[in-house]
């Protein structure tokens, strides 16, 4: 590889190495909302959920075009790199070490654990959000039932399916 390819490479290295730092303060970002959200959820705020959940879809368009740019970044790399096809964050790695730039390789494998470590984080929050939901959706059914002078209960049959037995009260 020619002088001139690998500092062209360097360049793109350094930019997909500011993607993945804008990657990481948007999911962070996202992560505050969604605990903004659980927030919201737990207060019955319905307005701020409102607008939280408004400022979440923004936030993950705004990713989404972050995700197209990675994309245009590993698309240039494959293009410089030549023989090396470039489809994870372990490619870029090894590439980079290619190249001896122990900085920008250092950058990059602490900003990809950080971005994996809020994904996470992010995951577990909605899967609280989502519980929460569902919880009060059970108990909005219930009290539907209750007013409607039905009530439903489940029983198990020997097949293990669940059977709905309906009572008029």
């Amino acid at each position: 590889m020619n002088e001139k390819n690998q500092m062209i490479l360097r360049l793109k290295l350094t930019e997909l190495n500011s993607v993945w730092q804008e990657y990481c303060q948007s999911h962070s970002a996202l992560y505050d909302l969604t605990c903004d959200e659980y927030m919201h959820l737990l207060a019955s705020d319905i307005e701020l959920l409102e607008e939280t959940l408004e400022a979440k879809n923004d936030k993950i368009n705004y990713i989404k075009k972050l995700e197209e740019k990675r994309v245009e970044v590993l698309k240039e790399l494959n293009d410089l790199s030549g023989d090396v096809e470039i489809k994870k964050i372990g490619d870029v790695l090894e590439l980079a070490k290619v190249l001896d730039d122990q900085s920008e390789t250092n950058r990059l494998e602490k900003f990809n654990l950080l971005l994996l470590d809020i994904v996470e984080k992010i995951q577990d929050q909605n899967k609280l959000n989502q519980l929460f939901l569902n919880k009060a959706i059970l108990s909005l059914r219930d009290l539907k039932e209750s007013f409607s002078g039905r009530k439903t209960f489940k029983t198990y049959g020997s097949n293990g399916i669940t059977k709905s037995n309906n009572v008029t009260t």
